[in-house]
């Protein structure tokens, strides 16, 4: 059993705590907070055996092996390198790190020991991604992909009144492109491979939140257009355009509602599956690597490889789109 501790009491920690029960693989441990007493709430909620505030001596306990992190985005380099540095596998909510150049650090670092380090993105390891690959082999040579993620935050009205809101502060290394974008841009080079430019913009608030936001990736013989956005509520999906049909995904995030349309028919291939059942793949497939590492080692160093190159696309969009994150120096 994988002893498991959490950094962060979110609705996605709950989440992703709902998929490791699913595969019967992980033993909730330690629950951490910076509010004890919101640590003991959650943790008396999820079944932990323990609940703490002290995030260092979450990490210096040698009773758990593994952590899960799922706090703000500005925090996860320094979270991610203490508790690997302490010997701990980290799977890390998305975006793992603000650029590629701290991933690939604390990659090399978790290699050094032994350690397992993954971003726990869930339609890299979703049951949809065999069925979108599959579609994708019968429509002959690709001539367009369209990718899509526009959801309207729940909280853009309380930013448009100026409060302060987690999920558009900069300095948080907040914003679209982190929240949202960032899955269209590993559906992009999972499905289609690393692109060979790539240019973007976004729509930038005042105090420079990226609300929406736009790239174009450019491959030899087509481009991939990627739209994004935190400020409206897209209606039509995404679609990978070949000469013999076109594969329509309409959750982008999930790898699901999956159809393949050829000679002028549609067939669903795939519907909408319970997300607890749709993060149960990263919970099992981390469960693999960290168990029996040497078995599936290729296909954990593919997807580190895979992160490696999202993040390089991500880096390079932020510096097309002139987005920026006045980060302060994080004190854990």
């Amino acid at each position: 059993m994988i002893k498991l501790a959490t950094v962060g009491t979110s609705a996605i920690t709950e989440k992703f705590l709902s998929a490791c029960r699913l595969t019967g693989r992980y033993e909730l441990h330690t629950a951490y907070s910076r509010s004890l007493k919101n640590g003991e709430r959650f943790a008396k909620a999820q079944g932990f055996k323990h609940y703490s505030d002290d995030l260092r001596a979450v990490a210096e306990n040698p009773e758990t092996d593994t952590v899960y992190i799922a706090t703000p985005n500005v925090f996860h380099y320094e979270q991610s390198r203490l508790f690997l540095e302490k010997g701990k596998n980290v799977i890390c909510e998305k975006p793992i790190a603000t650029d590629c150049k701290k991933y690939d650090e604390l990659l090399a670092l978790a290699n050094e020991k032994g350690l397992i380090y993954a971003e726990a993105i869930m339609s890299r390891h979703t049951a949809g991604r065999k069925v979108l690959l599959d579609a994708l082999s019968q429509i002959g040579k690709i001539s367009q992909a369209r990718i899509d993620f526009c959801q309207l935050s729940s909280r853009y009205e309380q930013f448009g009144r100026g409060e302060k809101v987690n999920i558009f502060d900069m300095s948080l290394a907040a914003g679209t492109l982190m929240d949202l974008g960032i899955y269209c841009v590993y559906a992009a080079v999972d499905l289609l491979g690393a692109p060979d430019s790539v240019s973007a913009c976004a729509s930038l608030a005042n105090n420079g939140t990226d609300l929406s936001g736009g790239a174009v990736l450019g491959f030899k013989d087509f481009t991939a257009v990627l739209s994004y956005s935190k400020i409206g509520q897209s209606a039509i999906g995404s679609e990978i355009v070949g000469d013999k049909g076109v594969v329509k995904i309409g959750s982008i995030s999930q790898y699901a509602d999956i159809s393949l349309v050829k000679d002028g028919k549609e067939a669903l291939l795939l519907g909408i599956p319970d997300r607890a059942e749709v993060m149960r793949g990263e919970a099992e497939k981390f469960a693999d690597y960290i168990e029996n590492k040497d078995a599936f080692l290729s296909d954990y160093k593919s997807v580190c490889e895979l992160t490696h190159n999202v993040h390089s696309v991500m880096d390079l969009i932020k510096q097309s789109a002139k987005i920026k994150y006045p980060i302060k120096e994080c004190k854990l």
